[in-house]
């Protein structure tokens, strides 16, 4: 099923300092790093009216800050339980559907941190509206691809194309691979007051 998808945006404007710890994680999320999804990970109520079977709910969380010529980003994908659910008719086919959404989730973490890598900030006052333009038009990118996902798998009904998605989606995972670490440090010493 396409899930509904909340990426969350703070920023620090400013650039102060700010530290980025993991065992800050809400540990009530899983995140794309820790593991695979299971069918006990899905928590939430299926709503009766729905003709699917299940539903991913998952998000970017994007978290920056900095100090004199330095700004860093983390960027996590993170599953959340108890807004994803599922019914009773499920399988393992259906897990790897949505498990392909929670991955194509973390493919547009790393096309986010990519693009921060490659761009050049105008002035330090502009940064925060930088980085959330560049944020929304990631968040319309990942939900189209979800859409094209769900459509030309037919939520996962049509076998051959949710087979041809999976190699996808590896694909892309694959050839992002530069991307995956969810804490980017970058030097913009390059800008001046």
């Amino acid at each position: 099923m396409r899930f509904n998808i909340l990426f969350l945006l703070t920023v620090f404007v400013g650039l102060t300092f700010f530290s980025f710890v993991n065992e800050d994680r809400d540990k009530s999320s899983i995140y794309w790093d820790d593991r695979s999804l299971t069918w006990d990970d899905f928590k939430g109520h299926a709503p009766s009216s729905t003709p699917y079977v299940a539903l991913t709910f998952s998000s970017i969380k994007l978290l920056f800050g900095g100090e004199e010529n330095e700004i860093w980003f983390t960027i996590e994908t993170i599953f959340d339980p108890k807004q994803s659910w599922k019914k009773k008719n499920v399988d393992e086919f259906i897990l790897k559907h949505e498990q392909g959404h929670f991955d194509i989730t973390e493919i547009h973490s790393r096309l986010l941190r990519k693009k921060l890598a490659e761009t050049k900030f105008k002035k330090y006052e502009t940064i925060g509206s930088e980085v959330e333009k560049i944020f929304n038009a990631n968040y319309k990118a990942c939900d189209k691809m979800q859409d094209q996902y769900d459509n030309e798998t037919a939520h996962s009904k049509i076998k051959n194309e949710q087979v041809k998605w999976n190699n996808k989606i590896n694909q892309f995972l694959d050839s992002l691979s530069a991307f995956s670490m969810t804490e980017l440090k970058l030097d913009v010493g390059y800008l001046t007051n």
